[in-house]
């Protein structure tokens, strides 16, 4: 299966993925929730919560299971978005080969 975005030429358009922890800062910022807040429900450090934010952790299986809970965002939905950014990043470092 080819995720291929075309413009109205059909020339392919490349599209540069985000990592989840910017759709969750996101979401955080639209309901108006204190970081220190959503790191507690969570279980987790606030500066764990930053770093998903900045990309550099990830969205584990067991924080999209709360991540759900909380937020009523299904756990697939999280998981998918950080297992699509992975795939982009994997075929990114596998072109400079």
């Amino acid at each position: 299966m080819n995720n291929q975005v075309l413009d109205h030429n059909g020339n392919e358009i490349e599209i540069e993925a985000f990592h989840p922890g910017e759709f969750l800062k996101e979401e955080i910022e639209e309901r108006n929730l204190l970081k220190k807040d959503v790191a507690k429900a969570l279980n987790i450090l606030p500066h764990h919560l930053s770093e998903i934010f900045t990309g550099k952790r990830n969205i584990s299986a067991t924080l999209a299971v709360k991540l759900e809970k909380f937020l009523g965002i299904s756990s697939h939905y999280w998981l998918g978005l950080q297992m699509e950014y992975d795939l982009f990043v994997a075929k990114q470092e596998e072109a400079l080969l």
